[in-house]
């Protein structure tokens, strides 16, 4: 959902230019991207998707995902089986967590195609990979780190506000959650970014990077433990600046053009949430899914069809449609959306028991409305109902608003 300004141009220029934008947008091949992931303790089911789109809006680029190795530190995936395993691909993107792989013929097959001066991006837990009694991978990485502190929210230091990656990024900015990496060494070819500062110890990390690997290109960042990290645009911006340019692409080519959204109100905001159910012993609460923040959501503490989650709005609006973010963004789905004046008698305003996308953005009629209930059914891949949020729109600010 987009809004065009124009400032006030004349029809036949407006058209002209954004003709002429088009055409120069279209002669651009996407870089191809390849995203590896898998491994223990990280939510890539999600975080892949997040990552992907996130970077297709942004950037002229195509993201393919690659998850394997299942739960395990110790997984020697498929991928890198094969000799040539990063033919056809423009940059690779490291997010997976393999630490326990004492191997150094496996780092080096791993390595090779950087070696050969494929550029790289690495996230998060890519740092703790492959520890095989050498550093060739921390050299790879730039940094080298073992271990984490406790998880807590903190600012990211601009340090090179005049790097082509960072400067849009002002001073500093807020990351939502997180798990701060502890950095031992940063490497002679390291040119630091950015840092955080540990709690615990009370220095800075670097927590966002560049690195000379044998004259290729890395990009690399500590950030991304959490979905409210890896969701969060700031964080989206960051890699895909650093994506761009690892490729030696970072400018106005191969960056999208930022479409100008419409701030919604949202109906639902400082109302009441209730459940049939919820998972309390991970703190997936029902009031989780109005708070405004993107990391938190509601889950019911089973995966039953029928469970369903209910709104009351601060007050009697006319209610225009609902926006459900629901947890997994790469599955449909089905599911009816009921509204209802006094939480007794309900309408049924949006019938998707027959969804097969995974868009949940919805318009309709429902004057004289209190009460928003979302009833789950199922999705494609048997997962519970869960959401990130639920937006409800109120008279003119509804989606089509936006567009």
């Amino acid at each position: 959902m987009h809004k065009i300004i124009r400032f006030g141009l004349p029809a036949s220029l407006f058209l002209l230019l954004c003709s002429t934008a088009g055409a120069q947008q279209a002669k651009v091949k996407p870089l191809q991207v390849l995203l590896v992931c898998g491994g223990c303790c990280h939510d890539y089911e999600n975080q892949k998707v997040f990552i992907a789109k996130g970077m297709e809006e942004r950037a002229h680029v195509q993201v393919t995902m690659v998850q394997q190795g299942g739960t395990a530190t110790t997984s020697k995936i498929e991928l890198y089986e094969k000799e040539n395993w990063a033919e056809g691909y423009d940059v690779v993107i490291h997010d997976e967590c393999f630490s326990d792989i004492p191997d150094p013929t496996w780092t080096a097959r791993v390595l090779k195609p950087h070696k050969a001066g494929l550029p790289a991006v690495v996230l998060h837990c890519a740092m703790h990979c492959y520890r095989d009694g050498t550093d060739e991978w921390f050299k790879f990485c730039g940094v080298t780190s073992r271990r984490h502190g406790a998880h807590y929210a903190h600012e990211v230091t601009n340090r090179d506000a005049k790097h082509p990656i960072m400067a849009t990024f002002g001073t500093e900015w807020a990351n939502p959650a997180g798990e701060l990496y502890w950095i031992e060494k940063v490497w002679d070819k390291t040119h630091p970014l950015a840092v955080s500062k540990n709690r615990e110890k009370g220095n800075d990390e670097v927590c966002v990077w560049t690195n000379d690997y044998e004259k290729t290109r890395v990009f690399g960042t500590t950030l991304g433990h959490h979905n409210e990290t890896v969701r969060d645009p700031k964080y989206l911006d960051l890699i895909t600046r650093g994506t761009l340019w690892a490729c030696d692409k970072l400018n106005d080519k191969y960056l999208k053009p930022v479409p100008v959204r419409a701030e919604l109100d949202n109906a639902a905001k400082g109302g009441k949430a209730t459940s049939s159910t919820e998972e309390r012993d991970k703190n997936n609460l029902a009031a989780h899914a109005i708070d405004g923040r993107v990391g938190t959501r509601w889950c019911a503490s089973s995966g039953a069809s029928g469970e369903w989650l209910q709104i009351e709005l601060p007050r009697t609006q006319h209610v225009t449609g609902c926006r459900l973010d629901w947890e997994n963004p790469a599955v449909a789905y089905r599911y009816v959306v009921e509204t209802s004046a006094d939480g007794k008698a309900w309408k049924t305003s949006v019938d998707a028991s027959q969804n097969r996308k995974n868009e949940a953005a919805h318009q309709f009629d429902a004057p004289e409305t209190r009460f928003v209930r979302i009833t789950f059914l199922e999705n494609d891949q048997g997962g519970w109902a869960s959401l990130w949020e639920v937006a409800v729109f109120a008279d003119k600010n509804s989606p089509a608003a936006a567009k």
